[in-house]
């Protein structure tokens, strides 16, 4: 055995193996050796999202989503192009029972096949927000900015995909939501367009939700907007001659004299005025307004900030002959309809009510105030005790010929007491009490001053 080993050299061999192997790892050493880097920004994975979700009704809500890596290894394989893929980081939510709330969670790192370790992470743990998830609806508002073509107005946008949104997040955030809202451009338009509009999530307070885990299903949707033509109206009145009035005697003042209407272009069209109605020149006083509603035919609307009402004022043309003449009329004859079996006392306390005539200046000067008495028709009983305002029929009597009572309806409130001027607790409010039966004003037989008017006069 010794001369084969002597002969074949076989310790010398040995020898030459094992200093083979110590020179391979000396060089390993000198030229790979062990180093750390950190991998920045390593995707951070969630896992047990569906067991979280089935055994405590939670959800991540947010979560740190990238995480810088330190590892250590070989230098041929820290540096090796393809080893930054293979960097993975974990966290697990499947073992969260707390319920919901904020966690923080130490990520799994991985490298793959390679020979490298992880000697930590920056942050240290990852941040994990969960928390229940609902779905809710909100409605959608959308308006117009920029100005339409001369002539033209926009309508109120319409939503065609969807009226109402859903949203989803935090019950707690979703109370905060109270519509999704957009805007959409009119700028130079003149007829009606469809486009897309995007939306955003507001409070009640109409301020923007920020901040939030509240999510949208869409942030768009499309919108159309009718873009209608715009015309100037003019106002009208119609009137009626009266006994001492003629049409052509008087002026009609109307404010606002015209007004702006949006609508179809062909209804628009049609429409050369807008006729307030019929006023009586025998019940108009002149220089006073009288407010009429605007009737807007079909199919039309006001345009912006303009009015639904007008006034109008009929006045007498200066080279007319007719006059007029306002006077205070301080007689009431009161007629209670309960008089045998009512218990309470009435008494007027309105003083005077101020009444018109017209007719011409000479036969006006002619008119005897004390003739003008303005008869009350009520039911004390009905009415009840307190405070009522009641109507009350102007009568004239011997007025000249050629003058004429304007109007002759008028208000007086009155006084119901018990007996020894009883008075209710609290008076009942006059605009709640229903109205007495009234009469025609003819019938004020009770005094001869409430005598019907004779020719010339007007009691109704």
């Amino acid at each position: 055995m010794k001369q084969f080993m002597k002969k074949h050299d076989i310790w010398l061999r040995l020898l030459s193996i094992l200093l083979a192997f110590v020179l391979w790892i000396v060089v390993r050493d000198i030229e790979n050796p062990n180093k750390q880097t950190t991998i920045r920004d390593v995707p951070v994975k969630v896992t047990g999202t569906e067991q979280l979700l089935s055994a405590s009704d939670l959800s991540v809500i947010e979560y740190t989503d990238t995480i810088d890596v330190t590892v250590e290894g070989p230098n041929n394989e820290i540096t090796d192009s393809t080893f930054r893929r293979k960097v993975t980081a974990t966290i697990d939510v499947s073992d969260i029972t707390d319920g919901a709330g904020e966690y923080a969670l130490t990520p799994q790192i991985s490298t793959g096949s390679y020979n490298v370790d992880s000697v930590g992470t920056e942050p240290a743990t990852v941040r994990v927000l969960v928390d229940k998830v609902t779905t809710d609806t909100v409605p959608v508002r959308v308006e117009t900015t920029g100005t339409a073509a001369d002539g033209s107005r926009p309508g109120t946008p319409e939503p065609t995909t969807t009226k109402e949104v859903t949203i989803s997040g935090p019950e707690a955030e979703l109370q905060e939501v109270a519509y999704a809202y957009g805007t959409i451009d009119v700028t130079g338009r003149s007829s009606t367009f469809t486009g897309e509009c995007s939306i955003a999530l507001y409070n009640d307070a109409g301020e923007p939700i920020t901040g939030t885990h509240v999510t949208c299903q869409t942030d768009t949707i499309t919108v159309r907007v009718p873009i209608y033509p715009v015309e100037s109206v003019p106002l009208t009145v119609s009137l009626t001659d009266g006994e001492t009035l003629k049409e052509d005697q008087v002026d009609v003042s109307i404010n606002p004299p015209s007004i702006t209407l949006i609508g179809d272009q062909n209804t628009l069209a049609g429409i050369t005025e807008i006729n307030l109605g019929t006023i009586a020149l025998d019940d108009a006083r002149t220089g006073v307004p009288v407010e009429m509603e605007i009737p807007l035919p079909e199919g039309v609307r006001l345009d912006s900030g303009q009015p639904s009402t007008a006034e109008v004022t009929i006045s007498v043309k200066e080279q007319e002959s007719v006059s007029t003449r306002k006077v205070q009329v301080t007689k009431f004859v009161p007629t209670d309809t309960a008089q045998e079996q009512t218990p309470y006392s009435v008494s007027v306390l309105t003083e005077s009510i101020e009444i018109e005539l017209r007719g011409s200046e000479s036969a006006l000067e002619q008119v005897d105030v004390n003739s003008l008495s303005i008869g009350l028709t009520f039911d004390s009983v009905s009415l009840g005790l307190g405070t009522h305002k009641v109507k009350g029929v102007v009568a004239a009597t011997g007025l000249p010929a050629g003058v004429t009572l304007v109007g002759g309806d008028v208000e007086v409130e009155i006084e119901i007491t018990g007996p020894g001027g009883e008075q209710p607790t609290t008076p009942p409010d006059a605009t709640d009490t229903p109205d007495a039966p009234q009469d025609d004003g003819t019938d004020a037989d009770t005094d001869a001053d409430a005598a019907p008017p004779e020719e010339g006069g007007d009691a109704t």
